[in-house]
């Protein structure tokens, strides 16, 4: 009598991709969640107000009490930002990097690490780069879902971590998803709440 063929084993699930582009652990993947901005935080912006932990008055700041990060990437990017972007689309995406930092400084403290705020202002200069002339016209999605897949592809091209990358995709994707339920990423929420001011004035 035949025999039956032996159990196949399951199939072997990879860990997700560390910030490190290798296969990690659990502790790689929350790390990745911290460093890259994935905690979640409330999409209302009156909830992410009241959220605040560790609020501190206000103070005066100029810009130049919020240095830019230093690395090659963030240089490639804001070289590729410049490029691409309309002054006017590039100087309201500095603003938000600034407000928004200004934001954290006072409400959300805890988030400003370096990988933070390097996620941060990698988000503010592409937040809006499916609106220039070229991108809008090339496709029929939403210049938020197109922007997000031209943002994901460049950071992993230029040596982004993954995490890094699919942090500035997402937010990207849902910076003007406003509403009153649900949750977004530390990122998002502070694109969301920065463009808010950034859009309320005339700039030049």
């Amino acid at each position: 009598m035949p025999q039956p063929p032996p159990p196949q084993p399951h199939p072997i699930i990879p860990n997700p991709l560390s910030h490190h582009h290798t296969p990690g652990s659990k502790v790689a993947r929350e790390e990745d969640i911290k460093a890259y901005g994935f905690s979640a935080l409330p999409r209302s912006t009156a909830a992410l107000l009241a959220s605040r932990v560790d609020s501190k008055q206000p103070t005066e700041l100029s810009v130049v009490d919020i240095p830019l990060p230093d690395s090659p990437l963030v240089t490639k990017v804001i070289e590729y930002g410049r490029k691409e972007l309309p002054v006017e689309t590039f100087n309201h995406s500095m603003r938000v990097f600034y407000y928004g930092i200004a934001i954290a400084k006072f409400s959300f403290p805890d988030l400003l690490t370096p990988s933070w705020i390097a996620t941060y202002l990698l988000t503010s200069l592409l937040h809006d780069i499916g609106t220039t002339p070229m991108n809008i016209t090339s496709t029929l999605l939403s210049f938020e879902f197109h922007g997000g897949l031209l943002v994901l592809d460049l950071l992993k091209k230029e040596g982004a971590p993954t995490a890094q990358a699919e942090s500035v995709a997402e937010a990207v994707i849902r910076h003007q998803d406003l509403g009153e339920t649900g949750w977004v990423t530390s990122v998002t929420a502070l694109v969301l709440l920065a463009t808010i001011f950034g859009s309320s004035y005339s700039f030049p």
